[in-house]
């Protein structure tokens, strides 16, 4: 089986079929959207193309998507929102007209235009970005266009119905040729369109390889592949040759922008390989993602670290006997409205890292509350935090990788804190705010050197 893509066309073998996702920094533009044709069109398996909406052709310019929840947001004010929608138009427009599309986008964009004012939801007016730009793609590919919102159904919490899977497959085996479905978004349970949370067109592409029972899910990127570290912070964060999905996950769980965790679910399920490619360099090998991997010789794939946090210690002599001291204590945090993503308890200690930016004056208020209503003998609060988390396959084979870690970022002046040690492919630390790059930097520099 190839994965990569060259400049020559690869024959489909046998009935092998691909599902392409494509992001919007992907299809930005005419010239972007010409490279994603020559990618599509290089290899015959590639039958389902899955697209975002534009996305920005420079930082100071404006999603598509966001200039149509902008006008939502106008609309709900009872105000005008022409301006934002001109942008729009004029946007679509430049698209279409340099890739030749003779489709009469004036009705399309017309009809969105009075739709944003009736329909009045965010789903709506967040999910035609995807829409239009599936229409343009699809004449410009000569590729059949399939609506989400014939073939996706979604619960009312927004999950994936799993009745999407059957209607999906019927529709599009049915179709032969290429086909192109607009991302993002499906049909809700009370009929209306409903979208997924940003980044959903991977669940789109997801749904559509389970349907299809595709041999690959492609999702074309601005990057080569998922790195090591977030390259911005790290310069020896390179890109991972594979990762298994539960690496993916646990990735997800530290912070780390890897991958929609719900597009994982689909295809995990059946074991289709997600293979994360870059658009702009498709001869990239990218990262592939499957069940499993041989761990052996790369034992750790990733670090990524969530902020801010603050650690909460609560002491209280014979604290296991009192579990109703410690539904208090929860109760409190709740009130406030702030999330405890780790808990770690001991016979007479709790201690609690709360994901929030809660102000040095709420911090110390909220300690004075648990002292008072829970009774406890300790109550102390940290300075803010950053919960750094290494994960691995094969931590198995890396025996003394806590005590390395401990080790290298002390010796650098920085106090770090064993959170979990035993977890089976990941490691958990916490660090002080500010040392958040230097811990990056030096985990980094341990990986690439293992």
């Amino acid at each position: 089986m190839i994965l990569g893509t060259g400049k020559g066309r690869y024959m489909a073998q046998g009935n092998e079929k691909w599902v392409c996702k494509f992001g919007g920094t992907s299809l930005a533009n005419a010239k972007q959207i010409t490279k994603v044709r020559d990618i599509v069109f290089a290899d015959d398996r590639r039958k389902v193309i899955v697209v975002s909406a534009p996305g920005k052709e420079h930082k100071e310019d404006t999603k598509i998507t966001d200039l149509l929840l902008n006008c939502h947001k106008l609309v709900e004010q009872k105000k005008s929102y022409d301006e934002p929608f001109a942008i729009i138009r004029r946007r679509i427009h430049e698209i279409a007209d340099a890739l030749g599309v003779t489709l009469d986008m004036d009705k399309e964009l017309d009809a969105i235009h009075t739709r944003l004012a009736t329909e009045k939801t965010a789903d709506f007016a967040g999910s035609r970005g995807e829409y239009l730009n599936g229409l343009m793609i699809s004449e410009f590919f000569k590729a059949t266009f399939v609506d989400a919102e014939d073939i996706i159904r979604l619960t009312e919490d927004g999950r994936v119905d799993e009745e999407t899977y059957a209607i999906a497959e019927k529709k599009l085996t049915s179709i032969s040729g290429r086909i192109v479905i607009p991302g993002f978004y499906g049909k809700g349970a009370h009929g209306g369109i409903q979208t997924f949370s940003r980044g959903g067109s991977d669940i789109t592409g997801a749904i559509a390889a389970r349907s299809i029972h595709a041999d690959i899910y492609e999702n074309w990127t601005d990057v080569s592949g998922i790195y090591i570290a977030d390259p911005r912070i790290a310069e020896k964060a390179g890109p991972v040759a594979q990762l298994t999905y539960r690496e993916i996950r646990e990735l997800a769980t530290i912070g780390a922008s890897v991958f929609h965790e719900d597009a994982i679910a689909p295809v995990r399920t059946v074991g289709i390989p997600i293979n994360v490619k870059n658009t702009n360099k498709p001869t990239d090998k990218g990262t592939i993602i499957t069940a499993t991997r041989d761990f052996h010789k790369d034992h750790l794939v990733g670090v990524s670290g969530k902020k801010p946090y603050r650690r909460l210690v609560v002491e209280k002599f014979m604290l296991d006997r009192y579990p109703e001291t410690t539904k208090i204590v929860n109760e409190i945090i709740a009130s406030k409205k702030i999330v405890c993503d780790v808990v770690v308890d001991a016979f007479d200690t709790l201690v609690m890292y709360l994901a929030s930016e809660v102000g040095d004056d709420e911090a110390q208020a909220l300690v004075q509350e648990i002292i008072k209503k829970a009774e406890v003998d300790i109550c102390e609060i940290s300075q803010p935090l950053v919960l750094v988390g290494v994960v691995g396959e094969g931590m198995d084979q890396e025996p003394d990788l806590v005590e390395k870690i401990s080790a290298q970022i002390s010796a650098l002046g920085v106090p770090i804190t064993i959170v979990s040690a035993s977890l089976p492919i990941k490691r958990l630390f916490s660090v002080p705010l500010e040392a958040y790059g230097t811990t990056i930097n030096s985990i980094v520099d341990l990986i690439v050197t293992e």
